[in-house]
């Protein structure tokens, strides 16, 4: 069996608190400070170019959420379509609370920055091949991230 989500359109009030959306009010510069943040371990910030290719399904299958303990993790469209975004609390044991469960519907106008430790599955694009600049702490010690299997997945209607 699995939880089933609808995915609504993506607002900033909506995905508050995991997510800060990063755009520029009334078309004034504007600082994100969580987009840079140093981590809380040695290490640097790394910008990396991904590059996924677009899922067909009306439903999207997750099976595992990730989070980064040491950093938060920034989103920036170059060459997108519509795109998913699944963020979930943390529960008391650590693990992601998928009774809490989020998800949202993206556009190539929307980039993100996740909260550190806020469980979210991966960059998955809807519509075409895309092009995303993703920028995080990479620690030094190579332990960045935290994969979660679910012992139930998660089917996101879009």
């Amino acid at each position: 069996m699995t939880q089933t989500l609808i995915a609504q359109q993506l607002t900033a009030e909506a995905i508050a608190p995991y997510v800060t959306i990063l755009a520029a009010p009334d078309r004034q510069a504007t600082v994100f400070a969580p987009v840079l943040e140093v981590g809380d371990v040695p290490g640097h910030h790394a910008f990396t170019i991904l590059c996924p290719n677009p899922v067909a399904e009306t439903a999207i299958t997750v099976t595992a959420l990730e989070r980064h303990a040491h950093s938060t993790q920034s989103f920036l469209p170059i060459k997108a379509g519509r795109w998913l975004v699944l963020v979930a609390p943390t529960s008391a044991d650590g693990t992601p609370d998928m009774s809490g469960a989020r998800a949202f519907i993206a556009g190539p106008e929307d980039a993100i920055c996740i909260g550190r430790n806020v469980w979210h599955a991966g960059l998955t694009v809807l519509d075409r091949p895309a092009e995303f600049g993703m920028l995080m702490w990479k620690a030094d010690a190579g332990d960045d991230g935290i994969l979660h299997q679910l012992e139930t997945p998660v089917t996101v209607s879009l």
